[in-house]
């Protein structure tokens, strides 16, 4: 079986360059010296580039090598970091998860029987028979010693020790898809896979001139927007499932273990469809608003936290939702088909504010301006990637944002 980036290669790697020659490596790690030498032959015919200079005195690394080994070293941590948590549970703590010598596939399986519940759906999506999927966790439980899943009726249900052992295993992934981005660019290739989430305001113009830019100069990138609600996002940033998470910020992010970064402000405004009753009005007072019914994103969403801490601060009551819908069709569907009402940057309806079709009500609501930025995990090393996203983003908003900074 072929597997890419396999974690066993990585070890080799590990130990060739703390040790600083193949046959102390192989010491180490109780394997031959031509094993140890293919497996970093191998790595260097994935990555098509060198790893290692050899030398009369040893085996120094080249800017590839250190690239590769400190990623390979987030890795272990990772693994040692599971090592630890499991050991309440009496977990082997010689498995050989722990050790880097499983294939990538058995922590793919792993990670996807979490979230699916149901063994014939994950092997189809790895590539894997039922019964190669079931030998996978059969050998992953035996060898931890560890019941992993439970079998119920409703599927596959994950224990508390695989939870604890999974949210690892989906870090240790990450890791291994920030290793292909970074050895690319060294090559003078951008290539590799990005995947974040962004609050919708900036879906309209800013993100698909970001991205585009980004594609157009690197054709092999892959960008992929996850659309969930924000305490699945946030549990994502810090699986190291979801790169970034682009969206407004309030207080509360900065207390939890997150980095962030400012790029800008933006501000609320209320809308509705062109000839609603309020857009008549000269003035709105805040109050009225409560008559209507509203169109706002699911709790937890930073629009929708906002808005009610405004009407908090108002001494009013919070909006009363009769539709949470974060995509735009559906909210400007709703807009213009009922009475109902939203509170939106202005520029997640910026085409439809500049037609008329959608009117911005004159109410003042103060306190509405936010700091718009990046989420990221406070322990992540973004790929380069990453990081060039992260900037076309950036010059993209300056159009939009630029005006709201301080």
């Amino acid at each position: 079986m072929h597997e890419k980036n396999c974690m066993r290669h990585l070890r080799a790697l590990i130990a060739v360059v703390e040790e600083g020659s193949i046959a102390q490596a192989a010491d180490r790690l109780l394997r031959t010296p031509a094993a140890v030498g293919n497996a970093i032959l191998l790595l260097e015919r994935r990555f098509r580039a060198p790893l290692f200079e050899r030398q009369a005195t040893g085996m120094a690394p080249t800017h590839f090598g250190q690239t590769a080994y400190k990623r390979a070293r987030r890795v272990a941590a990772e693994l040692d970091f599971a090592r630890v948590e499991l050991a309440p549970y009496a977990v082997s703590t010689n498995a050989p998860i722990f050790s880097m010598v499983v294939g990538e596939r058995q922590l793919h399986a792993l990670v996807k029987l979490r979230e699916m519940k149901h063994m014939p759906s994950v092997a189809a999506v790895v590539g894997l028979t039922q019964p190669a999927v079931s030998a996978l966790l059969r050998d992953a439980e035996n060898t931890l010693r560890l019941s992993l899943f439970r079998r119920t009726a409703k599927g596959m249900i994950v224990t508390e020790a695989g939870e604890l052992l999974i949210f690892r295993l989906r870090r240790v992934l990450a890791e291994l898809r920030h290793l292909e981005a970074d050895i690319a660019q060294l090559r003078g290739e951008i290539a590799g896979k990005i995947q974040f989430a962004a609050l919708p305001s900036l879906r309209t113009r800013v993100l698909p001139k970001a991205i585009s830019t980004l594609s157009s100069r690197h054709p092999d990138v892959q960008v992929s927007m996850v659309d969930a609600p924000f305490e699945v996002l946030f549990a994502g940033v810090q699986s190291g499932e979801i790169d970034f998470i682009l969206t407004g910020l309030s207080a509360d992010y900065f207390h939890r273990d997150f980095r962030i970064r400012v790029i800008g402000r933006d501000r609320l405004v209320v809308v509705a469809r062109a000839d609603h009753p309020l857009t008549h009005h000269d003035f709105i007072d805040p109050a009225t608003l409560l008559h209507y019914p509203w169109v706002l994103r699911d709790r937890g969403a930073p629009t929708r936290e906002l808005l009610n801490d405004v009407f908090r601060r108002l001494k009013l009551e919070s909006p009363r939702v009769v539709a949470q819908a974060g995509d735009l069709g559906l909210l400007r569907g709703l807009l213009y088909s009922s009475d109902a009402i939203s509170a939106v940057s202005p520029e997640y309806l910026a085409y439809e504010i500049a037609s008329g079709s959608v009117k911005v009500l004159n109410v003042d609501l103060p306190g509405t301006e936010r700091e718009i930025g990046f989420i990221l995990r406070r322990d992540a090393q973004p790929s380069a990637l990453c990081e060039k996203l992260m900037q076309h983003i950036e010059t993209a908003a300056e159009g939009v944002l630029i005006a709201e900074r301080t």
